[in-house]
Formats: structure tokens, C-alpha cells, sequence
């Protein structure tokens, strides 16, 4: 078997590997095992980026699923204290994917095996260390975005953009401290909000609001359906007096929402 007909055979067998994933009488133990229903919005990273850098490669969609996948499935197992090691399939499963994508998109993969790994595992658990909790949440769902670029000239070139979906990422990851406050408390998880107060959690909240306004004015001559979505989604979260699920809900659509805008506004400037 030639090389040639090796990677055609693992690219069908690949693809078959992940209409599995998702079809018949499957879905509910990979809804179950690998939470797919918690991440399946943060695909929407991978297809803004891929159009922003030109780099539509369907292996991209395929890495970032495994990835998601075995970030959610690993925190799922350290936290519940499952007896199956689900984790290990999306874990080579992504591996096998670096047959099929750009050497920079690798790197930043590894990144994304290792981030999750620190952050669930118990002897590091990053997930109850204040501060780092929220920023490692913060870099890993950024690092996604980042993915399909192929290089660090790419990445350089939109670090304004770069930034602003860090610090939304930052801004839904203190939401959801607030929202598990007293269960994160409960459980000695010392996250940034448990560590600091839930007051202190939402003055940073409206300060990375208001940073995501600055920015966005700044993006406004190349980006102004992105600039324009950003500023409004911020105001709005600006006036919000409390914190709770409710709004925590509201944050996931109206952020889905306004990534459908990005959408349009890359699909206009770079389709």
C-alpha cells in the first residue's frame, strides 16, 4: 500500500470514525461521555478563524472536536470519579489528527492536551487554584480560535482580535464561577470568585467589559460588524445588576449570536 493510498484509507476511516460519533442509536452515550452538548458552540471558533486565515481545512473541525472532547471527558472523569478512561479515545483520536494539519496547528494542539490535562488532574488541578482557574479556562478556548492559523505571523497580525476573544472568554468564565459559587465552596474548589468574592468577581467582570469596548473601538475600521456586535453585547452585560444562571444562559446565546455576526463579518471581508 502505497503512502498516498495509507492517508486516503485513514481520512475515510477517520471521517466514518466521527459520522459515528455523531448518528443513530450512538448519541446518547457520546452526549453523555463526552458532554458534546456543553461545547459544541466553541466549533463555532474553529470555522470564524479558518475563514479569517484563509485555511478551511475539514481536519481542523475533526481536531478541534477530539480536543473538545477530550477536555470535557477528562475534567468529567477527575471530578465524578468515573471508572472508564473515555478520555483516552479523543485523546488519540486528536494525535491522529496531526497526520492531517499544519505543523503550527499541532503545537498549539499539544497545548490543548496538555492545558486540560493540568487543569483536571489532581496532583496540579488547576481548576480549584484561584486565579489560574479562570485564566487557564480563559487560554484554552482562545487557543481554539487560534488553532487553524499556520502561523505566528498570522497570529501577530490579529492580536487585537486575539485579545478581545480572551477577555470574552474571561468574562463568561467569572459568570460561571459566580453561578457555582456556594457549590464550588462547598466541594473546597477555590476558584478565583471563592477566593476573592463574588463582588470583586463582578467589578472584574464590568472592567473586562469595558476593555472589550476600548478594543473593539480599535477594531472598528477593519472589523465594524465585529466592533459594532461587541459594543452592544458588552452594554448590555454593563447593565446587568446581578449575576445568576439566567444570565449566565443569556451570555451563551447572545455570545453565539453575536459570533454569528463575526461570521458575516468575515465571510464579507475575506470570502
Amino acid at each position: 500500500m502505497t503512502f498516498r493510498n495509507l492517508t486516503l484509507y485513514l481520512k475515510f476511516g477517520l471521517a466514518r470514525i466521527y459520522i459515528n460519533m455523531i448518528n443513530f442509536e450512538k448519541i446518547p452515550i457520546v452526549l453523555k461521555c463526552f458532554r458534546v452538548k456543553d461545547w459544541i458552540h466553541y466549533l463555532g471558533y474553529t470555522l470564524l478563524s479558518s475563514i479569517l486565515s484563509n485555511n478551511l481545512n475539514i481536519f481542523n473541525f475533526f481536531l478541534t472536536t477530539f480536543l473538545l472532547s477530550y477536555s470535557y471527558s477528562i475534567n468529567g472523569y477527575y471530578d465524578k470519579k468515573m471508572e472508564k478512561k473515555y478520555f483516552i479515545i479523543p485523546l488519540l483520536l486528536s494525535i491522529l489528527m496531526f497526520l492531517f494539519v499544519s505543523p503550527f496547528s499541532i503545537s498549539i494542539s499539544l497545548l490543548l492536551l496538555l492545558l486540560p490535562s493540568l487543569y483536571s488532574w489532581p496532583k496540579v488541578w488547576l481548576e480549584g487554584r484561584p486565579i489560574l482557574s479562570t485564566i487557564s479556562n480563559s487560554i484554552g478556548f482562545t487557543l481554539l480560535f487560534i488553532l487553524p492559523f499556520q502561523s505566528i505571523r498570522e497570529v501577530l497580525r490579529y492580536w487585537s482580535l486575539i485579545l478581545l476573544i480572551f477577555i470574552l472568554n474571561t468574562v463568561a468564565q467569572l459568570i460561571h464561577e459566580i453561578v457555582d459559587f456556594k457549590k464550588d465552596k462547598k466541594i473546597n474548589k477555590i476558584t478565583t470568585t471563592v477566593k476573592f468574592g463574588i463582588q470583586t468577581s463582578i467589578i472584574l467582570i464590568k472592567s473586562f467589559l469595558l476593555i472589550i469596548i476600548l478594543i473593539s473601538f480599535l477594531l472598528m475600521k477593519e472589523f465594524l460588524l465585529v466592533s459594532l456586535s461587541s459594543i452592544i453585547f458588552s452594554i448590555y452585560f454593563l447593565r446587568q445588576e446581578r449575576i445568576n444562571n439566567r444570565i449566565r444562559k443569556k451570555f451563551k446565546l447572545l455570545g453565539i449570536f453575536v459570533g454569528v455576526v463575526y461570521l458575516l463579518d468575515f465571510i464579507r471581508l475575506f470570502a
